[in-house]
């Protein structure tokens, strides 16, 4: 062992000697009394892209492992890691195997950190986190974890969150850094070149995350917030490009969301939602920005079936568009991930979803949940029109551990020359058990 290691033991064995019986024994039932965390899952992914000339299959097997004690005092703490493996060969672009031929699956073998984190449930309706943690803000737009990647982000923060009123939770979160879906840094090797070298896996954070929800009142919930983002790359991003396109993200966006739930005749179920945000320029960032986002949904449910209709507009200026770097990207604006950053001209989306989920105990399973999605995807300045979208999935649930999913999307460009990009297919089948 090492002389921090050493340093944590003899500390952590003065402490036991130190204390009462009684809170040896509390603080050993709090160890013993925890809960394993469990969460495996696999995935095959295959992907063509018109910009490509190899397609890219991907299988991969995620592991997630760890422990979160019982509560002694308030305080309990949680830790697990990923183990990550690429099952046959490894035909596809992982962001840090160097197979640039192929198109992007950003699942990458690994060993790495998950979650560190020390929990504290105060008396006064206040829970504190230190340490690595998962961030999941309203709905993932603005800060989210990337769940759906097989290595998810997390960020190494302070964290608090306040439900002294009823109905209201303050929430609060300072961050030192955002560990992303890349997994950790790599030793960067004496032939490494420059560009391979440039490649970020974690930002440096000197940000605030702020945000106020209030659902006291049946079927309302009303959420504002303010993210501060300081963000710049890391020492081993030695690239001044790659150092400015990092400034560039930091921003100041504050908005707010508003979503209204209430019931019709004949068992129909309606839900409206609308948000809206200006993001402005924020640190170190050498750009003057000015950009909105706008948001406006409506959707019905009735007997397992639902439909929605939604309009989403980030705006852009020519030069950068509306930016959401901490956000969960897959989850809006398309499964093929064609805009996780936001064009330079902004981005309209125009979609319908449609939804079926079939009663209990479908085929001795829980539920089997049937979607489908279109997209219609426009610039902001000069609505030109940049592709659509077909985003298609059925998820067989067979209990509240373990489920299986197969899923399709597929992007058909309307041209580059206003920010389109290649047309692009993906289809993926996964299992997944949780404990």
């Amino acid at each position: 062992m090492n002389f921090r290691t050493n340093c944590i033991a003899c500390t952590l064995a003065v402490l036991c000697f130190a204390l009462p019986a009684q809170a040896q024994t509390s603080i050993l039932d709090a160890i013993t009394k925890g809960r394993p965390v469990i969460d495996l899952r696999g995935r095959f992914e295959t992907v063509q892209d018109a910009g490509k000339t190899l397609d890219a299959n991907a299988s991969t097997l995620r592991a997630r492992l760890g422990y979160e004690t019982g509560s002694w005092n308030g305080l309990s703490l949680q830790a697990d890691f990923d183990q990550i493996w690429t099952i046959g060969g490894a035909t596809y672009n992982s962001t840090r195997n160097g197979k640039t031929g192929y198109p992007v699956v950003a699942d990458p073998a690994m060993t790495a950190l998950n979650r560190l984190q020390l929990t504290y449930a105060s008396d006064f309706n206040t829970k504190f986190i230190l340490g690595r943690q998962r961030l999941l803000i309203g709905n993932q737009r603005f800060v989210g974890n990337v769940g759906w990647r097989q290595h998810e982000q997390t960020f190494d923060a302070l964290s608090a969150v306040n439900t002294s009123l009823d109905g209201l939770a303050l929430s609060y979160a300072y961050l030192y850094r955002v560990n992303r879906i890349d997994g950790p840094a790599l030793p960067i090797p004496a032939n490494t070149t420059a560009a391979a070298a440039g490649q970020a896996t974690y930002f440096k954070s000197n940000s605030h995350v702020m945000d106020a929800l209030y659902s006291g009142v049946p079927g309302l919930r009303l959420e504002g917030y303010a993210f501060l983002l300081d963000l710049s790359a890391p020492g081993y991003a030695t690239l001044p490009a790659q150092q400015l396109a990092t400034a560039r993200l930091s921003t100041a966006t504050i908005g707010g969301r508003t979503e209204y739930g209430f019931s019709l005749d004949d068992g129909i179920a309606a839900k409206v939602s609308a948000e809206f945000a200006h993001q402005s320029n924020y640190a170190a960032n050498p750009l003057s920005i000015g950009l909105n986002y706008w948001l406006g949904e409506g959707s019905l449910t009735w007997n397992g079936l639902s439909g929605l209709v939604g309009y989403e507009v980030l705006e852009g200026n020519g030069t950068i568009g509306f930016a959401t770097p901490l956000a969960t990207l897959h989850a809006f604006n398309g499964w093929a991930d064609m805009f996780l950053t936001t064009p330079a001209n902004g981005l309209k989306d125009f979609y319908l979803k449609a939804g079926y989920s079939l009663p209990a105990d479908f085929v001795a399973a829980k539920n089997l949940n049937l979607s489908a999605i279109w997209h219609d995807y426009r610039t902001d300045a000069l609505t030109q029109g940049i592709g659509s979208e077909w985003d298609l999935q059925a998820e067989l649930v067979m209990d509240a551990n373990l489920s299986f999913l197969a899923k399709y999307a597929n992007y058909a460009s309307a041209g580059v020359a206003f920010g389109g990009f290649p047309d692009r297919s993906i289809f993926w089948l996964q299992t997944a058990y949780k404990y």
